[in-house]
């Protein structure tokens, strides 16, 4: 009797354990690799052509982002913020029509820069939203 409480114990345990598998993680690697693509391309020295980032590209943004302003955008990236010193990887949120992949980034001109990629149901990017944290310091007592 105690073996056969044990035995369904165990079962049970396991079944609870494949349910807390995360159902999303086929989708956050896909869209890690497109970030990290994005991110070399503001990074790394050969950047990766408009060639390699185009596939990755949801119908709506290609026709808006194109191989020129690629190219202005890595500049006006570099321009804005210098480069890129660390990425972290912060955030997966799923959402009803895609999800969001975010990163904490340093930069050399501006220290905290939060970097949003989203991405629609197919796993193709959708845009990018690059914003700057500023930290608050305390207000300062001035008693005269």
């Amino acid at each position: 009797m105690k073996k056969l409480f044990l035995f369904f114990t165990t079962l049970v345990t396991l079944t609870a354990c494949s349910l807390c598998f995360a159902a999303d993680g086929n989708d956050l690697n896909k869209q890690q690799k497109t970030c990290e693509r994005f991110i070399d391309a503001i990074d790394a020295a050969p950047a990766p052509e408009y060639a390699m980032i185009a596939p990755l590209l949801n119908a709506k943004l290609a026709e808006k982002f194109t191989d020129t302003q690629y190219a202005a955008w890595q500049k006006a990236i570099k321009e804005q913020f210098g480069t890129l010193k660390e990425a972290k990887f912060r955030i997966f949120e799923r959402l009803n029509d895609g999800s969001v992949v975010a990163y904490m980034c340093k930069f050399e001109k501006q220290e905290h820069v939060f970097m949003q990629f989203v991405f629609d149901q197919k796993n193709a990017l959708f845009g990018m939203n690059f914003r700057v944290l500023n930290e608050q310091k305390p207000a300062e007592n001035k008693e005269k």
